[in-house]
């Protein structure tokens, strides 16, 4: 997955595991997410061996979504804590052993381009319902004689992981609507917080949410790209 070329099939994140479900809310649902992180042979293939690798890619992307395994993928910006990061896959499995199958499919990783790595992830967020939208959209495009290319349909957000979920949740968690500007928040290996904020790029979060992050505590700003749906799923909750 370039840095440069984005991917929609879907979104992310809802709810923090070091909260507890209130009376009435949506149960949590485990998935596994899977950073996707540049790889030993990146670089060092030819250009026929790497086209081919990442036409497998995103084929392979689809066939999963298609699956219903993969729910949610996107590229990282510019501007990420981690230069090797590259993008991400959130799987509809908690089993480890299940999304290191799934995700090990993938083509660009086979050749070594890029290298995985695996986290516990839960939210209650409607993630099946938007890859079913998404879905839907598509066969639509099809219909009308259309093909979605990579990043059709998608936007820029901002990607913040927080080290303390329990601080994340009572800053952000006040926000989590359209009009607050938190799209998303899910727990990340029960202790740390995912969140998804509706911002362009780093410079417009830290300006919007500034207050928020100054409570925060460790945490990190990356700027990400991911399908439109992303926005509607706190009117779907």
């Amino acid at each position: 997955m370039h840095v440069r070329t984005p991917v929609s099939i879907l979104l992310l994140f809802s709810g923090l595991g070091a909260c507890h479900s209130t009376p009435g809310a949506p149960a949590e649902h485990g998935y596994t997410l899977v950073l996707i992180q540049t790889g030993p042979e990146s670089g060092k293939l030819s250009k026929e061996e790497n086209d081919r690798a990442f036409a497998g890619h995103f084929a392979n992307m689809g066939r999963m979504a298609e699956a219903r395994q993969l729910v949610v993928a996107g590229p990282y910006g510019e501007k990420r804590h981690d230069p090797n990061l590259r993008g991400l896959f959130v799987l509809d499995s908690a089993e480890r052993a299940v999304a290191e199958t799934w995700a090990h499919t993938d083509p660009t990783t086979q050749a070594g381009v890029f290298q995985l790595e695996f986290h516990d992830l839960a939210t209650d967020a409607p993630l099946q319902r938007a890859l079913e939208d998404d879905l839907a959209w598509r066969a639509r495009e099809k219909a009308e004689g259309k093909t979605p290319q990579p990043g059709e349909g998608a936007r820029p957000y901002v990607l913040l992981t927080a080290e303390h979920g329990d601080l994340a949740r009572r800053e952000l968690g006040p926000l989590l609507s359209t009009e607050g500007g938190v799209y998303l928040f899910a727990s990340l290996d029960g202790t740390r917080a995912l969140a998804l904020l509706d911002a362009p790029d780093i410079a417009e979060a830290r300006e919007r949410f500034g207050p928020q992050l100054e409570n925060l505590g460790a945490y990190a700003l990356d700027e990400w790209f991911a399908s439109n749906q992303l926005a509607r799923l706190v009117e779907v909750r």
